[in-house]
């Protein structure tokens, strides 16, 4: 094979292993099914409301 040949499949197979790629991402961080999941990821670097009592108390 030449490099002709090898930039012609990277031409064509890139950007669609690329696009299935983004496809499957775009799919599980908006599939329904896993709002809790993300919903609990977003919280856990919040502070609790008794945690955040202690520190004004300390400062």
């Amino acid at each position: 094979m030449t490099h002709e040949t090898y930039v012609l499949i990277a031409k064509i197979f890139g950007p669609i292993w690329m696009a299935g790629f983004f496809l499957i991402i775009v799919i599980r961080a908006y599939s329904p099914s896993r709002r809790a999941e993300h919903e609990r990821a977003a919280r856990s670097i919040l502070q609790e409301d008794g945690v955040a009592q202690k520190e004004k108390g300390n400062a």
